[in-house]
């Protein structure tokens, strides 16, 4: 259910924040659109979403409180050590990371985090290759004396990556393989005598990733530091469910989008999948343990 929140989580933040703007006039008008077994903390809880997005915009608003409170730099500095101190705290990482009411992953993905990861991926390279060279006698005085055309086997290459010697046929039909040292004092190579061939192929590229927390703790997890507090869990577990705010955004979102508001029932475990809900809704689903179901009337 966790990648079906992800979802809908900026639609639902619009609605849930709407429906808290309602004044009484308006909650007692929205009343009659409630089923008569319909319980706001039971609706609550079957969409941890709900009260995530409450917990975010707590977080969210007392850290904006702080920065307003603060000098620029301070906040900035006050921001980086308590995020490094967060993330430090593995403990309390992993509960937020696994907790429903908050990130909502798995102990399987948490466990994941702790393993080394290998993937291969394909990569074109191109590979250019030395095929013939020309070498240049020369005198003392370092004039050219006379050429040499050699097809090249290979090169032998110092650690600065020039070339020192030569393997390679004097002549296209030739089948024996001739060494030749370039000291560039009496033989060096005639760059403009020189051919490469370059060929493309594929190369397997081994990628790592070490054991450790990823980016998705900085995305899911990190929201919920609130700067400046010591036990940032603690805290948060201390805030009580909206409950009238979910209640309202049932009426102004859930009902219409297929939303399940209560548990099913033993005889309703057998009734039909809700599967994809065409907006707007027509029909009221239970939920099965994560699975909605229609409420046959």
């Amino acid at each position: 259910m966790k990648r079906l929140y992800q979802g809908l989580m900026v639609v639902a933040t619009a609605a849930l924040m709407a429906c808290s703007s309602m004044d009484v006039n308006d909650a007692e008008a929205l009343a009659e659109n409630y089923p008569a077994d319909f319980d706001a903390g039971v609706y609550l809880e079957l969409h941890p979403v709900l009260f995530n997005l409450q917990l975010l915009n707590f977080v969210k608003d007392e850290n904006a409180r702080l920065k307003s409170s603060m000098d620029a730099d301070a906040y900035a500095a006050l921001v980086a050590s308590d995020s490094l101190a967060f993330v430090a705290d593995t403990a309390t990482v992993h509960k937020f990371y696994v907790s429903p009411k908050y990130a909502a992953f798995t102990e399987a993905e948490w466990a994941g985090l702790w393993v080394e990861k290998r993937d291969t991926t394909i990569k074109k390279v191109t590979v250019t290759k030395v095929k013939q060279v020309t070498l240049d006698s020369l005198d003392a005085e370092g004039k050219k004396l006379g050429s040499l055309v050699v097809y090249v086997d290979s090169l032998i290459l110092d650690s600065a990556g020039n070339a020192t010697a030569v393997l390679g046929k004097l002549d296209t039909a030739a089948t024996e393989v001739t060494q030749i040292d370039i000291d560039n004092v009496t033989l060096s190579i005639n760059s403009n005598g020189t051919k490469r061939d370059s060929v493309t192929k594929d190369s397997a590229v081994v990628n790592v990733t070490p054991p450790g927390l990823d980016a998705s703790v900085t995305k899911y997890v990190l929201p919920y530091n609130m700067y400046g507090v010591p036990n940032d869990l603690d805290s948060l577990e201390k805030i009580p469910g909206d409950t009238e705010a979910a209640a309202r955004q049932f009426v102004a979102f859930g009902k219409s989008h297929g939303w399940a508001y209560r548990r099913c029932n033993l005889a309703e475990l057998a009734n039909p999948e809700a599967g994809v809900v065409v907006y707007p809704a027509t029909k009221l689903y239970c939920d099965d343990n994560g699975v909605a179901r229609e409420i046959l009337k």
